[in-house]
């Protein structure tokens, strides 16, 4: 999810109670049922940008109810923390309280276990993590409510961490286990959603792909892909990941994302059950 370098010895793991939500939270078809269309040819600037980077971008979704102030929030504090380690004289305390470290023990492992969102390697690991909880926070906080998305996120945070530790002793940073879990948390919650998205093969080649499909008046890249396709060759992906990882010293730490991406799953299921108020 953004997710590049290795600094140091640490990897990277890259409400409203409106009565609304309360109705629309029991089933995932109820939940996905008001979308908006976007084609390709109508894509911001800025959505298009993203794409041709190589991020995925939603060319459908449901439709925001009510102000996502608290991705907003989340996104800001994840920020502001990031660049006090970076540039402040704080850094030696912020790193020292934030990283997840394994092997540490009493305040330090709990800290660390939900802290280690809130600082990143470099600035490509930052926007990378923050577009993914702009791309589906937003929704799962309109749809799930502010006080259970909260939850949601340092839950699948201190999943995706305590992953992390089964398998290693190297420090770990980074907001993509909570992302991960908010990931698979919209994926379940909005079946319809379609995301267009093409890694791998290079920033012009996507843009001559888009410039194809207007010429010709064919709409296959456009129409993007549902998001649970999207999911699964992402999950795949993290197979690749974490075979660098376990075998090869890779600096991403795919059993964050996995551990993370876990929670989502879990959550989703106990709070369509009507087990979480």
């Amino acid at each position: 999810m953004g997710i590049v370098g290795e600094r140091n010895n640490y990897r990277q793991c890259g409400e409203t109670d409106h009565s609304f939500i309360m109705k629309t939270r029991r089933k995932s078809n109820i939940s996905d049922r008001n979308t908006q269309r976007r084609p390709g040819e109508d894509l911001s600037w800025m959505q298009m940008l993203f794409f041709l980077i190589g991020k995925p971008v939603k060319v459908q979704e449901s439709v925001l109810h009510t102000t996502p102030w608290l991705t907003w929030t989340l996104a800001g504090s994840i920020t502001l923390i990031t660049l006090l380690a970076w540039y402040t004289e704080a850094s030696s305390f912020l790193t020292g309280v934030l990283i997840f470290y394994p092997e540490s023990s009493g305040w330090q492992w709990v800290t660390g276990l939900f802290g280690c969102a809130f600082i990143h390697a470099d600035w490509m690991h930052l926007i990378g993590n923050l577009y993914f909880l702009y791309l589906f926070g937003r929704n799962v906080e309109c749809r799930f409510g502010r006080r259970r998305m909260i939850w949601l996120f340092f839950i699948s945070t201190a999943l995706g961490s305590y992953f992390h530790g089964l398998f290693t002793d190297i420090g770990l940073i980074g907001a993509s286990g909570g992302i991960f879990g908010i990931l698979t948390f919209y994926a379940l919650l909005f079946p319809k959603s379609r995301i267009m998205w093409l890694p791998f093969i290079g920033f012009f080649l996507r843009f001559f792909i888009l410039k194809y499909e207007k010429i010709s008046g064919k709409s296959f890249l456009t129409k993007g892909m549902p998001v649970r396709v999207f999911l699964v060759i992402y999950l795949l992906f993290q197979v690749f990941l974490l075979y660098e990882q376990l075998f090869a010293e890779g600096n991403v730490s795919a059993m964050a994302h996995l551990g993370g991406g876990l929670a989502g799953v879990v959550i989703f299921f106990t709070w369509n059950k009507g087990w979480i108020p």
